[in-house]
């Protein structure tokens, strides 16, 4: 009896077999497998059956970019994220998984998730990319559904120190919880949303400010301790920080911003108080020395720009060290007050009283035009600084001393300004001494 030939089970199939078992694997695969070149388009070498239900483009009108290239089925907005993550990857030589949109035949936006990898020849030159792309975008709906309901929940009802709330890129709220409500002057959230329609305009003191929080979260897609100024429902005005975050449906655009909301109006007193000390004198209220430096160098920048003249009258009180040991130094305390009062009283809009120190006091006088202007201010001064003071029930006569100088005929400095107006009081009060 002749041998009949006998395929052992262990043997493979012939390379015909083959291909028609792998074309059968693909085709039944629930989204798309490909291979393309490393080039400027992509171009598709090889892509399965399963691209035309996950893209609506037949295999042949991707193969070789014959109708469209896969690059453009990609969202425009996706694109580049997408090829930089995968230039990134297979440059490292490390498998990519990326989730993006593309854009179907039918117009249809569905979001995708693409994982794959680089081929490299045996001198490791990357020669293709190869990958799988499916659909999920029921995946990204369901999780964004479940994210969207668990933090819309729990960001009102967690943490009710803090005021809470979600509100929509067109300024209205559509959540808060009883904090906020608060915060604002309302007895409910309810209340407040109902009668807070524009956020923009009806809350914010300073107006472009809800202009300002839409920039930022479109820059960074948050706000950190973004303090402003609101107006509460009683009419009071309160300092606000807000931290809050840009929420995004499936489709990448903003839902609704949630964040948090705290009264920081204790906070910024405090702060304005130390400011003040830092910069004013405590006795008279007057800006003292560091805030005087600060006007100075102001006004000399804006003397230069609109060529006019800064003044600098240099202003010393006459015997106030007399006063000091005879009626003690509360008294003298009580003359450089009411100085303080009377110089204020000499000031244009623009112009700045200063206590330099002890029994001495600077006026700026920014934008004169002449010399003899800065002459009859210091006139004006030394009339409304003289006169009797009623001290205790005492009547002491109160005097003083003045020098000026001018920007710019003597000097371009405030140091030098100060210096040289201060040598022009000593002068006068030299003077004053020899004529007695």
């Amino acid at each position: 009896m002749a041998r009949g030939k006998i395929r052992s089970l262990s043997e493979a199939p012939a390379r015909g077999d083959q291909e028609r078992l792998l074309k059968t694997l693909l085709s039944q695969l629930d989204g798309m497998v490909y291979r393309c070149r490393d080039d400027e388009f992509w171009t598709v070498e090889f892509v399965s059956e399963g691209c035309r239900a996950l893209t609506g483009y037949k295999p042949e009108e991707l193969l070789f970019n014959g109708g469209i290239a896969y690059e453009q089925v990609i969202h425009p907005e996706d694109r580049g994220r997408v090829r930089l993550a995968v230039r990134e990857a297979v440059i490292a030589g490390r498998r990519f998984d990326i989730a993006y949109r593309i854009t179907r035949a039918d117009g249809e936006v569905r979001w995708v998730s693409e994982r794959g990898t680089g081929v490299y020849a045996a001198d490791g030159k990357l020669q293709a990319i190869q990958g799988y792309v499916t659909d999920i975008t029921r995946q990204r709906e369901d999780e964004q559904a479940l994210r969207e309901a668990e933090s819309r929940y729990r960001s009102i009802f967690e943490n009710s120190i803090e005021g809470m709330f979600q509100s929509t890129p067109e300024g209205r709220y559509i959540a808060a919880n009883p904090a906020l409500a608060r915060i604002y002057g309302y007895d409910s959230p309810e209340a407040m949303m109902t009668a807070l329609q524009d956020i923009g305009r009806q809350l914010y003191v300073e107006g472009g400010r809800r202009q300002e929080f839409l920039r930022q979260m479109h820059i960074h897609g948050q706000v950190i301790g973004f303090e402003s100024q609101v107006t509460r429902r009683d009419g009071n005005v309160i300092w606000i920080a807000e931290n809050a975050r840009a929420v995004r449906g499936a489709d990448a655009r903003i839902r609704y911003f949630e964040g948090t909301v705290e009264d920081i109006t204790e906070r910024k007193t405090y702060e304005r108080q130390i400011a003040h000390q830092a910069t004013h004198d405590r006795l008279t209220g007057l800006p003292n020395r560091y805030l005087l430096q600060d006007r100075m160098e102001q006004a000399i920048r804006q003397a230069m720009r609109e060529k006019t003249r800064v003044g600098m009258l240099f202003i010393d009180l006459d015997r106030l060290k007399h006063v000091n040991d005879t009626l003690g130094h509360h008294a003298g305390d009580e003359i450089i007050k009411v100085t303080a009062l009377r110089l204020r009283g000499c000031l244009r809009d623009g112009d700045t009283v200063a206590r330099f120190g002890g029994d001495e006091f600077v006026l700026l006088l920014p934008g004169v035009p002449s010399v003899e202007s800065v002459v009859q201010a210091a006139q004006r001064v030394n009339a409304a600084v003289h006169g009797p003071c009623l001290i205790e029930g005492k009547e002491l006569n109160v005097s003083c001393s003045i020098g000026s100088s001018v920007f710019p005929e003597d000097g371009d400095d405030p140091e030098i300004l100060l210096n040289r107006a201060d040598a022009a009081m000593y002068r006068a009060k030299q003077a004053g001494r020899q004529a007695r």
